[in-house]
Protein backbone atom coordinates (compact mmCIF):
# COMPACT_ATOMS: atom_id res chain seq x y z
CA UNK A 1 0.00 0.00 0.00
CA UNK A 2 1.02 3.68 -0.80
CA UNK A 3 -0.54 6.28 1.99
CA UNK A 4 0.72 9.61 3.33
CA UNK A 5 3.10 10.32 1.35
CA UNK A 6 3.86 11.22 -2.46
CA UNK A 7 3.60 8.34 -4.91
CA UNK A 8 6.85 7.98 -6.70
CA UNK A 9 6.63 6.27 -10.34
CA UNK A 10 9.62 4.59 -12.21
CA UNK A 11 8.73 3.94 -15.78
CA UNK A 12 10.42 1.92 -18.06
CA UNK A 13 10.09 1.95 -21.59
CA UNK A 14 10.05 5.31 -23.28
CA UNK A 15 8.34 5.43 -26.44
CA UNK A 16 5.24 5.96 -28.03
CA UNK A 17 3.16 4.23 -25.11
CA UNK A 18 5.28 4.80 -22.29
CA UNK A 19 5.76 9.10 -22.84
CA UNK A 20 1.78 8.68 -23.21
CA UNK A 21 1.42 7.45 -19.61
CA UNK A 22 3.99 10.18 -18.63
CA UNK A 23 1.92 12.97 -20.15
CA UNK A 24 -0.75 11.59 -18.50
CA UNK A 25 0.44 11.68 -15.06
CA UNK A 26 2.01 14.83 -15.25
CA UNK A 27 -0.97 15.75 -15.69
CA UNK A 28 -2.79 14.85 -13.29
CA UNK A 29 0.15 16.31 -10.86
CA UNK A 30 -0.15 19.61 -12.51
CA UNK A 31 -4.30 19.54 -12.32
CA UNK A 32 -3.87 18.67 -8.36
CA UNK A 33 -5.65 15.68 -8.93
CA UNK A 34 -2.99 13.54 -7.31
CA UNK A 35 0.36 13.65 -5.62
CA UNK A 36 2.58 11.83 -7.39
CA UNK A 37 5.77 12.24 -8.65
CA UNK A 38 7.92 10.32 -11.68
CA UNK A 39 11.35 9.61 -10.50
CA UNK A 40 13.06 7.93 -12.72
CA UNK A 41 13.14 6.45 -16.12
CA UNK A 42 14.71 3.52 -18.18
CA UNK A 43 15.25 2.73 -21.67
CA UNK A 44 17.39 0.70 -23.78
CA UNK A 45 17.09 3.82 -26.46
CA UNK A 46 19.37 6.38 -25.24
CA UNK A 47 17.51 9.54 -27.55
CA UNK A 48 14.14 8.29 -26.36
CA UNK A 49 15.61 8.20 -22.87
CA UNK A 50 16.89 11.69 -23.10
CA UNK A 51 14.16 13.01 -24.69
CA UNK A 52 11.76 11.91 -22.08
CA UNK A 53 13.74 12.66 -19.63
CA UNK A 54 14.12 16.51 -20.69
CA UNK A 55 10.62 17.04 -21.21
CA UNK A 56 9.53 15.94 -18.08
CA UNK A 57 12.70 16.79 -16.26
CA UNK A 58 13.46 13.62 -14.79
CA UNK A 59 16.86 13.03 -13.38
CA UNK A 60 17.77 9.50 -12.73
CA UNK A 61 18.12 7.09 -15.66
CA UNK A 62 18.72 3.89 -16.42
CA UNK A 63 19.57 1.28 -19.23
CA UNK A 64 19.00 -1.47 -17.16
CA UNK A 65 15.22 -2.09 -15.63
CA UNK A 66 16.65 -3.89 -12.89
CA UNK A 67 18.50 -0.93 -11.69
CA UNK A 68 15.11 0.56 -12.30
CA UNK A 69 12.90 -1.81 -9.88
CA UNK A 70 15.70 -1.67 -7.19
CA UNK A 71 16.02 1.64 -6.45
CA UNK A 72 14.73 2.47 -3.17
CA UNK A 73 12.60 5.57 -3.96
CA UNK A 74 10.47 3.79 -6.76
CA UNK A 75 6.91 2.90 -5.07
CA UNK A 76 5.43 2.34 -8.81
CA UNK A 77 6.63 0.88 -11.76
CA UNK A 78 5.41 0.92 -14.85
CA UNK A 79 6.33 -1.66 -18.11
CA UNK A 80 5.55 -0.07 -20.94
CA UNK A 81 7.57 -1.93 -23.46
CA UNK A 82 7.02 -4.29 -26.40
CA UNK A 83 4.85 -7.08 -25.14
CA UNK A 84 8.03 -9.88 -25.56
CA UNK A 85 9.95 -7.90 -22.60
CA UNK A 86 6.91 -7.94 -20.14
CA UNK A 87 7.46 -11.24 -18.12
CA UNK A 88 10.86 -10.63 -17.08
CA UNK A 89 10.48 -6.88 -16.12
CA UNK A 90 6.62 -7.49 -14.19
CA UNK A 91 8.21 -10.41 -12.31
CA UNK A 92 11.59 -8.30 -11.47
CA UNK A 93 9.20 -5.01 -10.57
CA UNK A 94 7.14 -7.56 -7.93
CA UNK A 95 9.98 -9.22 -6.44
CA UNK A 96 11.03 -6.35 -5.44
CA UNK A 97 7.99 -5.51 -3.74
CA UNK A 98 7.11 -2.77 -6.43
CA UNK A 99 3.43 -2.25 -7.49
CA UNK A 100 3.16 -2.46 -11.07
CA UNK A 101 1.28 -1.32 -13.87
CA UNK A 102 1.93 -2.65 -17.35
CA UNK A 103 0.75 -2.19 -20.94
CA UNK A 104 -1.58 -4.33 -22.65
CA UNK A 105 -1.03 -7.21 -23.48
CA UNK A 106 -0.10 -8.37 -20.85
CA UNK A 107 1.66 -11.39 -22.92
CA UNK A 108 2.28 -13.45 -25.42
CA UNK A 109 -0.41 -16.35 -24.28
CA UNK A 110 -2.74 -17.02 -21.54
CA UNK A 111 -0.59 -19.44 -19.84
CA UNK A 112 2.10 -16.85 -20.01
CA UNK A 113 -0.10 -14.09 -18.69
CA UNK A 114 -1.24 -16.49 -15.59
CA UNK A 115 2.08 -16.99 -14.35
CA UNK A 116 2.50 -13.21 -13.99
CA UNK A 117 -0.55 -13.18 -12.21
CA UNK A 118 1.15 -16.07 -10.06
CA UNK A 119 4.38 -14.22 -9.25
CA UNK A 120 2.07 -10.62 -8.22
CA UNK A 121 0.04 -12.46 -6.00
CA UNK A 122 2.78 -14.45 -4.12
CA UNK A 123 4.68 -10.96 -3.68
CA UNK A 124 1.54 -9.58 -2.66
CA UNK A 125 2.05 -6.64 -4.92
CA UNK A 126 -1.39 -4.66 -6.92
CA UNK A 127 -1.06 -5.28 -10.33
CA UNK A 128 -3.22 -3.32 -12.79
CA UNK A 129 -3.11 -3.77 -16.73
CA UNK A 130 -3.57 -1.27 -19.72
CA UNK A 131 -7.18 -2.52 -20.64
CA UNK A 132 -8.07 1.50 -21.55
CA UNK A 133 -11.16 1.21 -22.51
CA UNK A 134 -12.53 0.44 -19.33
CA UNK A 135 -12.39 4.38 -18.42
CA UNK A 136 -14.42 5.74 -21.83
CA UNK A 137 -16.89 7.56 -20.99
CA UNK A 138 -19.02 6.41 -23.09
CA UNK A 139 -18.75 2.81 -22.44
CA UNK A 140 -19.64 3.61 -19.06
CA UNK A 141 -22.18 5.61 -19.60
CA UNK A 142 -24.05 2.73 -21.13
CA UNK A 143 -22.81 0.40 -17.85
CA UNK A 144 -25.12 3.27 -15.99
CA UNK A 145 -28.10 2.45 -19.00
CA UNK A 146 -28.01 -0.93 -18.61
CA UNK A 147 -28.43 -0.71 -14.49
CA UNK A 148 -30.97 2.31 -14.43
CA UNK A 149 -33.61 0.61 -17.54
CA UNK A 150 -34.92 -2.82 -18.47
CA UNK A 151 -32.92 -3.24 -21.77
CA UNK A 152 -34.02 -7.03 -21.64
CA UNK A 153 -31.81 -9.90 -22.01
CA UNK A 154 -28.96 -9.47 -24.51
CA UNK A 155 -29.28 -10.60 -27.83
CA UNK A 156 -26.32 -9.53 -30.13
CA UNK A 157 -22.76 -7.84 -29.64
CA UNK A 158 -20.90 -6.01 -32.45
CA UNK A 159 -17.82 -4.26 -32.63
CA UNK A 160 -15.67 -3.07 -35.42
CA UNK A 161 -12.46 -1.99 -35.02
CA UNK A 162 -10.33 -0.72 -37.56
CA UNK A 163 -6.42 0.84 -37.10
CA UNK A 164 -3.77 2.13 -39.98
CA UNK A 165 -0.92 -0.54 -39.53
CA UNK A 166 0.70 0.24 -36.70
CA UNK A 167 4.80 -0.07 -38.24
CA UNK A 168 4.52 3.62 -39.85
CA UNK A 169 3.23 7.06 -39.35
CA UNK A 170 2.44 8.90 -36.00
CA UNK A 171 1.89 4.93 -34.01
CA UNK A 172 5.45 4.04 -35.55
CA UNK A 173 6.32 0.66 -33.78
CA UNK A 174 8.30 -1.54 -35.85
CA UNK A 175 7.83 -3.92 -33.49
CA UNK A 176 4.26 -4.63 -33.90
CA UNK A 177 5.43 -6.05 -37.19
CA UNK A 178 7.23 -8.69 -36.08
CA UNK A 179 5.48 -11.85 -34.42
CA UNK A 180 8.20 -12.92 -31.78
CA UNK A 181 7.92 -9.03 -30.11
CA UNK A 182 3.98 -8.68 -30.13
CA UNK A 183 3.07 -12.09 -30.46
CA UNK A 184 0.51 -11.50 -32.77
CA UNK A 185 -1.59 -8.79 -34.82
CA UNK A 186 -4.79 -6.78 -34.58
CA UNK A 187 -6.44 -9.33 -32.62
CA UNK A 188 -3.54 -9.16 -30.08
CA UNK A 189 -1.89 -5.94 -29.92
CA UNK A 190 -5.20 -4.41 -30.41
CA UNK A 191 -8.54 -5.76 -30.05
CA UNK A 192 -7.63 -7.31 -26.95
CA UNK A 193 -9.69 -4.28 -26.05
CA UNK A 194 -12.48 -4.94 -27.59
CA UNK A 195 -13.09 -8.96 -26.51
CA UNK A 196 -11.90 -6.91 -22.72
CA UNK A 197 -15.08 -5.06 -23.82
CA UNK A 198 -17.34 -7.73 -24.73
CA UNK A 199 -16.30 -9.84 -21.73
CA UNK A 200 -16.95 -7.08 -19.15
CA UNK A 201 -20.60 -6.56 -20.53
CA UNK A 202 -21.44 -10.07 -20.99
CA UNK A 203 -19.74 -12.02 -18.96
CA UNK A 204 -17.93 -15.23 -19.80
CA UNK A 205 -17.54 -16.51 -23.22
CA UNK A 206 -18.18 -20.65 -23.38
CA UNK A 207 -17.44 -21.15 -27.35
CA UNK A 208 -15.48 -19.26 -30.17
CA UNK A 209 -14.62 -19.46 -33.81
CA UNK A 210 -12.34 -17.34 -35.78
CA UNK A 211 -10.89 -16.11 -38.99
CA UNK A 212 -7.90 -14.56 -39.32
CA UNK A 213 -5.85 -13.33 -42.37
CA UNK A 214 -2.12 -12.23 -43.37
CA UNK A 215 -2.92 -10.18 -46.70
CA UNK A 216 0.04 -7.59 -46.17
CA UNK A 217 2.47 -11.14 -46.19
CA UNK A 218 3.92 -10.32 -42.53
CA UNK A 219 4.24 -12.36 -39.59
CA UNK A 220 1.47 -10.90 -37.53
CA UNK A 221 -2.24 -10.98 -38.97
CA UNK A 222 -3.99 -7.87 -40.40
CA UNK A 223 -7.29 -9.37 -40.45
CA UNK A 224 -9.34 -11.40 -37.27
CA UNK A 225 -13.17 -12.41 -37.11
CA UNK A 226 -14.60 -13.64 -34.62
CA UNK A 227 -18.28 -15.35 -33.83
CA UNK A 228 -18.45 -15.67 -29.93
CA UNK A 229 -21.25 -17.53 -27.76
CA UNK A 230 -21.20 -16.23 -24.06
CA UNK A 231 -22.67 -18.35 -21.15
CA UNK A 232 -25.41 -16.35 -20.99
CA UNK A 233 -26.28 -16.83 -24.50
CA UNK A 234 -25.27 -13.39 -26.03
CA UNK A 235 -23.88 -13.88 -29.34
CA UNK A 236 -20.91 -11.36 -29.71
CA UNK A 237 -19.20 -10.65 -32.72
CA UNK A 238 -15.57 -8.63 -33.50
CA UNK A 239 -14.44 -7.56 -36.64
CA UNK A 240 -10.69 -6.03 -36.42
CA UNK A 241 -8.33 -5.16 -39.31
CA UNK A 242 -5.32 -3.17 -39.76
CA UNK A 243 -5.47 -1.27 -43.25
CA UNK A 244 -3.52 0.73 -45.22
CA UNK A 245 -5.35 4.19 -45.47
CA UNK A 246 -4.92 7.53 -44.65
CA UNK A 247 -7.70 7.17 -42.16
CA UNK A 248 -8.12 7.90 -37.81
CA UNK A 249 -8.19 4.98 -36.06
CA UNK A 250 -12.04 4.09 -35.86
CA UNK A 251 -13.98 2.14 -33.24
CA UNK A 252 -17.96 1.18 -33.44
CA UNK A 253 -19.91 -0.52 -30.85
CA UNK A 254 -23.81 -2.19 -31.26
CA UNK A 255 -25.24 -3.85 -28.40
CA UNK A 256 -28.65 -5.41 -29.24
CA UNK A 257 -31.51 -6.09 -26.46
CA UNK A 258 -34.97 -7.96 -26.21
CA UNK A 259 -35.90 -4.28 -25.42
CA UNK A 260 -33.38 -1.86 -26.58
CA UNK A 261 -30.06 -0.76 -28.51
CA UNK A 262 -27.23 0.91 -27.41
CA UNK A 263 -24.96 2.04 -29.87
CA UNK A 264 -21.18 3.61 -29.29
CA UNK A 265 -19.19 5.38 -31.79
CA UNK A 266 -15.80 6.05 -31.13
CA UNK A 267 -14.60 7.60 -34.12
CA UNK A 268 -13.30 10.62 -35.37
CA UNK A 269 -15.46 13.89 -35.61
CA UNK A 270 -18.37 11.23 -34.40
CA UNK A 271 -18.17 10.39 -30.73
CA UNK A 272 -21.36 9.87 -28.87
CA UNK A 273 -23.45 7.33 -27.86
CA UNK A 274 -27.09 6.29 -28.88
CA UNK A 275 -29.70 4.35 -27.15
CA UNK A 276 -33.23 3.27 -27.51
CA UNK A 277 -35.34 1.86 -25.67
CA UNK A 278 -38.75 0.00 -26.48
CA UNK A 279 -41.73 1.79 -27.42
CA UNK A 280 -39.25 4.90 -26.95
CA UNK A 281 -37.61 7.34 -28.94
CA UNK A 282 -33.91 7.28 -29.81
CA UNK A 283 -31.54 9.39 -27.18
CA UNK A 284 -28.26 10.56 -28.51
CA UNK A 285 -25.72 11.52 -25.84
CA UNK A 286 -22.46 13.83 -26.81
CA UNK A 287 -19.38 13.82 -24.57
CA UNK A 288 -20.51 16.55 -22.17
CA UNK A 289 -22.81 14.56 -20.69
CA UNK A 290 -21.13 11.06 -20.61
CA UNK A 291 -17.80 12.54 -18.65
CA UNK A 292 -20.12 13.04 -15.80
CA UNK A 293 -20.44 8.83 -15.34
CA UNK A 294 -16.57 8.97 -15.96
CA UNK A 295 -16.13 11.56 -12.75
CA UNK A 296 -18.56 9.80 -10.74
CA UNK A 297 -17.12 6.41 -11.40
CA UNK A 298 -13.40 7.44 -10.45
CA UNK A 299 -14.92 9.06 -7.26
CA UNK A 300 -14.79 12.70 -8.15
CA UNK A 301 -17.28 15.17 -8.19
CA UNK A 302 -17.86 17.59 -11.04
CA UNK A 303 -18.96 20.10 -8.60
CA UNK A 304 -15.80 20.39 -6.64
CA UNK A 305 -13.06 20.15 -9.68
CA UNK A 306 -11.36 22.54 -11.53
CA UNK A 307 -12.10 23.23 -15.09
CA UNK A 308 -8.31 22.12 -15.68
CA UNK A 309 -9.12 19.10 -13.55
CA UNK A 310 -12.22 18.07 -15.46
CA UNK A 311 -10.47 18.23 -18.69
CA UNK A 312 -7.65 16.06 -17.35
CA UNK A 313 -9.98 13.29 -16.41
CA UNK A 314 -12.32 13.12 -19.90
CA UNK A 315 -10.21 13.98 -22.41
CA UNK A 316 -9.42 11.55 -25.39
CA UNK A 317 -6.56 13.39 -26.15
CA UNK A 318 -4.12 10.83 -24.41
CA UNK A 319 -6.86 8.41 -25.32
CA UNK A 320 -8.45 8.18 -21.53
CA UNK A 321 -4.99 7.38 -19.83
CA UNK A 322 -4.91 9.95 -17.60
CA UNK A 323 -8.24 8.65 -16.38
CA UNK A 324 -6.56 4.86 -16.17
CA UNK A 325 -3.61 6.31 -14.71
CA UNK A 326 -5.41 8.30 -12.11
CA UNK A 327 -7.73 4.53 -11.16
CA UNK A 328 -4.66 3.04 -10.84
CA UNK A 329 -2.53 5.35 -8.43
CA UNK A 330 -5.35 6.41 -6.32
CA UNK A 331 -6.55 2.96 -6.15
CA UNK A 332 -3.01 2.14 -4.27
CA UNK A 333 -3.14 5.31 -2.02
CA UNK A 334 -6.73 4.17 -0.67
CA UNK A 335 -5.62 0.79 -0.48
CA UNK A 336 -8.15 -0.59 -2.68
CA UNK A 337 -8.52 -3.14 -5.62
CA UNK A 338 -7.31 -1.92 -8.61
CA UNK A 339 -8.81 -2.29 -12.19
CA UNK A 340 -8.46 -3.88 -14.66
CA UNK A 341 -6.21 -6.03 -13.21
CA UNK A 342 -4.05 -9.36 -14.30
CA UNK A 343 -6.47 -11.29 -13.98
CA UNK A 344 -8.82 -9.45 -16.10
CA UNK A 345 -6.16 -9.25 -18.40
CA UNK A 346 -5.80 -13.39 -18.44
CA UNK A 347 -9.74 -13.65 -19.36
CA UNK A 348 -9.03 -11.53 -22.75
CA UNK A 349 -6.05 -13.57 -23.10
CA UNK A 350 -7.85 -16.97 -22.78
CA UNK A 351 -10.16 -15.64 -25.51
CA UNK A 352 -7.55 -14.58 -27.58
CA UNK A 353 -5.51 -18.06 -27.31
CA UNK A 354 -8.68 -19.64 -28.44
CA UNK A 355 -9.32 -17.59 -31.51
CA UNK A 356 -5.79 -18.44 -32.66
CA UNK A 357 -6.22 -21.61 -32.18
CA UNK A 358 -9.74 -21.71 -33.78
CA UNK A 359 -8.48 -19.96 -36.97
CA UNK A 360 -5.43 -22.73 -37.02
CA UNK A 361 -7.48 -25.80 -37.06
CA UNK A 362 -10.78 -24.20 -38.94
CA UNK A 363 -13.10 -25.00 -36.61
CA UNK A 364 -15.00 -23.75 -33.27
CA UNK A 365 -13.47 -23.83 -29.90
CA UNK A 366 -15.02 -24.32 -26.48
CA UNK A 367 -13.67 -22.62 -23.30
CA UNK A 368 -16.02 -23.50 -20.35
Amino acid sequence: MINGHTIRVGLIGTGNIGKTHLIGIASLKEAGLLDVEIVALCDTNEDALNSAAELFEVDTLYEDYNDLVNDERVDVVYVCTPTNKHMDMVKAAARAKKQVFCEKPLAHSCPQARNLVAVTQDEGVNAAVGLVLRYDQFLLFAKKLLEEHDFGRPMLAHIRDDQRFPVDYAYYSKWRGEKLLAGGGTLIEHSIHDIDVLHWFFGDIESVYAIVSHFTGREVEDHASLMMKHKDGTISTLDSIWHWVERPNERSIEFFFEKGYIGVRLESGKRYLEYQLKGEEPVRIWQENADIALIEHLGLHSRNMSPEAAETITSVGTERFSALNFAFLSALQSDSEVSPNFMDAVAAHKIVDAAYESANKNRQVDLL
